[in-house]
């Protein structure tokens, strides 16, 4: 069975488990190791954190239903203009570096084990969470905002996408940065709305603009303008693993840029994937009508 085995003390300013928190009294971060959906079969989050400069070693174990999400060790980012409507956003430029590995010691930044996590038949992602919603209010809370934004930068194990293989999957490309990512579109448990973009590859090191990921979502009526982006974190969704794992996380930032949102150009659609349509907004742009309901888009800034 595997075992938390704790880092010494001095290596880090505070060490928290399951569900608990820690906000960091230098900048006002906060760190969750997030268990929100316990292994029945046993199984463990803890997370340990350095308050400068700040990282963070995430440890877990999940045995029993690989296919479901049980935490989300995470670090909450902060701006001091969220919420923002998505149509005010210039500028939203991601930063994060991350390594994973089994065992109970952080790896080398930068660095992936991916024969030893394979051995230990782990699934999980590493990712950005945002939530959004046309209240504000509730844009700042994962249990009522209407919509979920996730970038993923990895994967891992068969850690599939909420809409991966249903009749509602979209395969529209977009590029932030200098990185390659497929949206899909599914729908939780709690009938929020969500839309994931996924890294061609893995990308242990992310430093880019994001927005022309919300752009694709917004100026295509899946998203509404008008929705506030309330909440943004990074970490790893993990799923399953029949032993200790590491995740970490370093270089961690966000800096949202607030004015009207740069004017991006359609690209032509081919007929091959499906148009994924909102529950929540049904509302669209001229454009939309005239770029058809079926096929992929690709943006460019111009």
């Amino acid at each position: 069975m595997a075992l938390w085995v704790e880092c010494v003390a001095s290596a880090y300013d505070a060490t928290v488990c399951d569900q608990k928190s820690y906000t960091s009294s230098s900048d006002n971060l906060t760190f969750n190791p997030n268990a929100w959906n316990p292994d029945d079969q046993g199984g463990f989050q803890c997370l340990s954190v350095q308050d400068s400069p700040p990282a963070f070693d995430a440890t877990w174990a999940w045995f029993s239903s690989p296919q479901s999400v049980h935490s989300y060790p995470h670090v909450k980012l902060t701006s001091p203009d969220l919420p923002a409507p998505l149509s005010n956003i210039s500028a939203l430029q991601l930063t994060a570096e991350w390594s994973m590995g089994p065992g109970s010691a952080a790896l080398p930044a930068l660095h992936v084990d991916s024969v030893g996590l394979a051995d230990l038949g782990v699934t999980a992602n590493v990712a950005f969470d945002i939530f959004a919603d046309r209240n504000a209010a509730r844009a700042q809370n994962e249990t009522t905002a209407e919509t979920e934004i996730m970038v993923w930068l990895g994967k891992f194990g068969p850690a599939q996408p909420l809409g991966a293989g249903s009749e509602k999957r979209t395969c529209f490309s977009q590029t932030a940065g200098d990185t390659s990512f497929t949206l899909y579109q599914g729908r939780n448990a709690r009938g929020t709305d969500v839309f994931t973009w996924v890294a061609a590859t893995n990308q242990t090191s992310f430093a880019a603009d994001i927005s022309p990921l919300l752009q694709y979502l917004w100026r295509n009526g899946l998203v509404s303008a008008a929705a506030h982006v309330g909440l943004v974190s990074f970490g790893s969704e993990a799923y399953h693993a029949r032993d200790n794992v590491t995740f970490s996380a370093t270089d961690f930032a966000m800096n949202l840029v607030p004015g009207a949102a740069p004017t991006l150009a359609v690209g032509q659609l081919p007929t091959a994937c499906s148009r994924a349509v909102s529950v929540h907004f049904q509302g669209s742009w001229s454009f939309t009508s005239i770029i058809g309901i079926v096929g992929v888009v690709f943006f460019n800034v111009l």
